[in-house]
């Protein structure tokens, strides 16, 4: 393994070494805080979102910004601007994107094009390749059946059928079956990529990808051993290595960061209907916009 998180520390530093001092947007995730610790961005800059912690990351990218001395913007989303600027992003992005981001991603590069800026320095790639949270999510969901009401009686029923949650988490760590939801997870990058860069693009502003950009690095993480990527409950693991010598034990194996920063649209637009994840209303609500 030693060999391998030299590998993956020299392939990081090379990546990002054109790059020192641009502008960065940073989530609150392990992704984007290594990149602030290795481009020492001329400034970091967050979306504050609506909701506790299971949306809001606004917290990790506090601790990190000031761990790392980073003069840090944060921007909050203004929600009386929710169909003015969503009307322009989707527009900009020129068609239907699953992701729930799309707002917040626009009130961001709308808050760099006023500072005059160009470029943007994002930590997009590590989530796709090295299972950042795949089977968090698979396990999450899988054991929300204990939360239904109506199951109340069928639990014992339910426990013969699941292991325990730390029994599933010990089942699937070093599975070579996850090379498949790796496959599937690389799969959506264009939704992602389409959706950030269109609303850039709209503002005079080019995305900058180290991890994904750099095709050595992207694919040297793609095809690690899945025991470099799982560990435990830890996805990433390898890079959560690279990043405890540069970031506080606390946000370099930080736990329970299922896919990111998430803005509410369907708690907060009352498409509640089919459930808070549920993409049906939020793909027709695009939709009528690019009519």
């Amino acid at each position: 393994m030693e060999k391998s998180l030299k590998a993956l520390a020299t392939k990081l530093i090379k990546a990002t070494q054109p790059h020192l001092g641009k502008p960065l947007a940073l989530s609150g995730g392990i992704d984007s805080s290594l990149l602030s610790a290795l481009i020492k961005p001329k400034f970091a800059i967050s979306v504050a979102l609506p909701g506790d912690a299971k949306y809001n990351e606004i917290n990790w990218a506090k601790k990190t910004a000031k761990y790392l001395k980073l003069k840090h913007i944060i921007v909050d989303c203004d929600d009386s601007k929710f169909d003015e600027y969503m009307t322009a992003a989707v527009k900009a992005i020129g068609r239907p994107i699953p992701h729930f981001n799309i707002f917040p991603l626009h009130v961001m590069y709308k808050k760099l094009a006023e500072m005059g800026e160009t470029e943007l320095i994002l930590g997009d790639g590590p989530d796709e390749t090295m299972c950042g949270y795949a089977r968090d999510l698979i396990i999450e969901y899988l054991y929300q059946v204990y939360d239904f009401a109506a199951l109340k009686h069928y639990r014992p029923l339910i426990d013969k059928i699941l292991p325990s949650k730390s029994e599933a988490i010990r089942l699937t760590t070093n599975l070579d079956g996850f090379e498949d939801v790796v496959s599937a997870d690389i799969a959506m990058r264009p939704d992602m990529d389409d959706m950030s860069d269109g609303i850039a693009r709209s503002f005079g502003i080019t995305n900058i990808r180290p991890y994904q950009d750099d095709p050595k690095l992207d694919n040297y993480m793609r095809h690690l051993p899945m025991k470099y990527k799982i560990q435990g409950e830890y996805g990433k693991y390898l890079l959560r290595k690279v990043a405890a010598k540069y970031l506080p034990h606390a946000i370099a194996w930080r736990l329970r960061k299922i896919g990111g920063p998430v803005y509410p649209v369907n708690l907060l637009r009352g498409w509640m209907a089919n459930g808070e994840f549920d993409k049906t209303s939020w793909l027709e609500y695009q939709k009528k916009i690019l009519k």
